[in-house]
């Protein structure tokens, strides 16, 4: 009797994760449709026939990473990669397209140089002012990297995308 009792407890007993900041954010973005790097970046090669090089170097520490592959709508083909650390809630999101898809913001502030002779647009927090993108086009994919920060922070400065863009490139 006291087995069958505490089996059902725990059959109907909620389950608490221990570190509910973690879960919390894995939960939302897992709910959102976002699954691994790995499995999304995969999701997109094999769409396009080509292999991608995820950058190697971030401006922070992430302390989660998340990727999804948009298999339908406006942004189909698009693949979105996304680099958390809950330290600070910075973010930056990596975009990824094929030309075609392309959507090019307005309000370029200025042109940087980047490896192999490509140039990139920077967007220095016009549109909001906590968020600075970088965008180029690699490899006939387009790229939009974005440093999404607290409104309480600056802008992240051009160097840092320039960075990460960098170690997409080479």
């Amino acid at each position: 009797m006291i087995k069958l009792l505490l089996f059902s407890l725990l059959m109907f007993a909620p389950l608490q994760p221990l570190n509910t900041d973690v879960d919390i954010i894995t939960s939302s973005y897992l709910n959102s449709g976002f699954t691994t790097i790995e499995k999304a970046t995969t999701q997109y090669e094999k769409e396009f026939n080509l292999i991608l090089k995820i950058p190697d170097t971030l401006p922070f520490n992430p302390t989660h990473s998340f990727g999804r592959y948009i298999d339908r709508g406006y942004f189909k083909g698009t693949l979105e990669l996304e680099y958390v650390d809950s330290s600070n809630m910075d973010v930056l999101v990596i975009w990824l397209a094929q030309k075609e898809h392309e959507v090019l913001p307005l309000n370029i502030t200025k042109q940087v140089s980047l490896e192999g002779g490509i140039i990139g647009k920077f967007i220095e927090g016009k549109e909001h002012a906590s968020i600075s993108k970088l965008k180029f086009e690699y490899e006939g994919n387009y790229y939009m990297i974005e440093y999404i920060r607290a409104l309480s922070k600056p802008y992240v400065k051009a160097e840092s995308l320039v960075n990460v863009a960098n170690s997409i490139i080479h």
